[in-house]
């Protein structure tokens, strides 16, 4: 999908800019920055928020702890890789649900406090690796801009966290019912 929303966003930025340059208003909300500073806060499904909510309310699952802290790292700079296959999210009915539910509704959030002029518009092309927050900063190149960037990843946080508890009780649940039918076999 990378190179049609290039094709599609990467002129509204354009646009922008100019604009900006310009001294003129700016034009467009929707442009790729968009969504690399408010979105895609640890990559596509906003997974550093996944990987915040497990230390929140999974430590105790060891394998998703795990993922998690060798994660981190990878997510700061919008690498997902490892935790989409490292839990894995691809496969997971229950974590699927809130990794495409979080973008949306980031994306809803972020459109309408852009639109009503609490956070300025993106008018600088930043690199996809960008940090969560700095990104918000040098896209809109205003404190306000990292603000929504914050208040996104609390936003997606809390989408995740129910979901990670609910994942992590059905493993256990699973790992509870795998160990006593290989107790009957046994005996």
């Amino acid at each position: 999908m990378e190179p049609i929303m290039q094709a599609v966003y990467l002129p509204a930025i354009e646009a922008n800019a100019a604009a900006f340059k310009a001294g003129e208003a700016i034009p467009y909300i929707v442009t790729k920055p968009f969504f690399d500073a408010f979105m895609y806060l640890g990559g596509t499904g906003a997974t550093l928020a996944l990987i915040t909510a497990v230390f929140i309310a999974a430590r105790s699952h060891k394998h998703y702890y795990q993922v998690s802290k060798l994660s981190v790292a990878p997510g700061l700079f919008n690498i997902n890789e490892p935790i989409l296959f490292g839990f894995p999210v691809v496969l997971n009915p229950i974590l699927l649900i809130p990794f495409i539910v979080t973008p949306v509704v980031l994306t809803i959030f972020s459109y309408v406090v852009i639109s009503i002029g609490i956070v300025p518009k993106t008018v600088a092309f930043i690199p996809w690796t960008t940090p969560p927050v700095i990104g918000g900063f040098l896209a809109t190149g205003s404190w306000r801009g990292a603000a929504l960037a914050a208040v996104n990843f609390v936003i997606a946080v809390v989408v995740y966290v129910p979901f990670v508890k609910i994942a992590a009780k059905s493993y256990f649940d699973k790992q509870k019912n795998n160990d006593s039918s290989t107790d009957s076999e046994s005996a």
